[in-house]
């Protein structure tokens, strides 16, 4: 079997290669939205290639979805993983952007397959988004964290670099197969409250965008996003008054917390399976108050 089906070749300049897995390192759906959200931001848009659903993938797992129209099945839509060429004429550097979930099978060969694919583009640089759950506060502001392929990577970021050593994720096994390529690559890890674990957090998405921006030097406009956060946060506040004073005190003392670097990064599971709610919908916020209160009581 061909692992890889390629659809489109254009010419594309000095492409930056951005990944985001959804699964393990991907809490309150941060990294898969920082991906929708990029790719939404373009009106130019090329499917490149896809890896093929079989050798990596659990379908019981991952379930492929159907279409039924009028008694009709209209198409069945399988997990992939998808590389989208992104063009930006006003730029020096178009953008592939990867995302699709996190493998379940043959991790090796399917990190193997994503280079093969991105240096067949000509990247390369890649930029790779992850999301942990940290002891932050939603009104802690985000300090996002880097892992790089070297040292030189990580300072010219600006983001804090780390010390780890114990499990990973698919992003630790695509970044070490870039390295065997000789394609740098910067992983980027925004912290989420662990009390949202199954709500959307904007303000983690929007720092990563900005921070993408700003390492590539390409223009993302964010002002949906600023938006956003700002709604967001005020009904999480609001949620919190509702809530009482227990939680406002457990978040004060939170918020002093000094967090570690990287935190429980690499070694602690993101989210739930059943996944949060749009990031991008900022009246979407049910069962929040009940969601947090879950948390201070030891249920969630």
């Amino acid at each position: 079997m061909d692992l890889i089906r390629r659809f489109e070749e254009p010419n594309l300049r000095r492409p930056v290669g951005i990944i985001a897995f959804g699964g393990w390192n991907d809490a309150c759906d941060v990294a898969s939205t920082t991906a929708d959200f990029i790719l939404d931001a373009h009106e130019k848009t090329t499917i490149l290639a896809e890896l093929e659903s079989d050798p990596f993938y659990d379908f019981q797992q991952h379930r492929p979805t159907i279409e039924i129209s009028d008694g009709v099945t209209r198409s069945i839509t399988w997990p992939r993983l998808r590389f989208t060429a992104l063009e930006r004429p006003d730029d020096d550097h178009d953008i592939v952007l990867v995302s699709g979930p996190e493998p379940n099978f043959n991790w090796k060969t399917f990190a193997r397959s994503i280079v093969e694919v991105l240096d067949s583009f000509g990247v390369e640089e890649v930029l790779m988004v992850g999301a942990y759950v940290g002891a932050v506060s939603h009104g802690t502001p985000i300090v996002l964290s880097g892992v790089g392929s070297d040292s030189v990577s990580v300072i010219r970021s600006g983001l804090n670099s780390a010390n780890y050593s114990g499990p990973t994720g698919i992003v630790g096994v695509v970044q070490g197969a870039c390295k065997e390529a000789g394609i740098r690559s910067l992983s980027m890890w925004a912290p989420t409250p662990p009390y949202l674990s199954g709500n959307p957090f904007p303000k983690a998405v929007l720092a990563l965008v900005e921070k993408i921006s700003d390492i590539t030097n390409l223009h993302i406009d964010t002002a949906e996003l600023i938006t956003v956060d700002a709604e967001y946060t005020q009904k999480v506040d609001d949620a919190i008054e509702d809530a009482g004073t227990d939680l406002a005190d457990y978040l004060e003392e939170m918020e002093g917390y000094d967090e570690p670097i990287l935190g429980s990064l690499l070694g602690k599971s993101a989210r739930s399976d059943d996944g949060p709610p749009s990031i991008l919908d900022p009246e979407d916020t049910d069962g929040l108050v009940d969601e947090i209160v879950r948390f201070l009581n030891g249920d969630a």
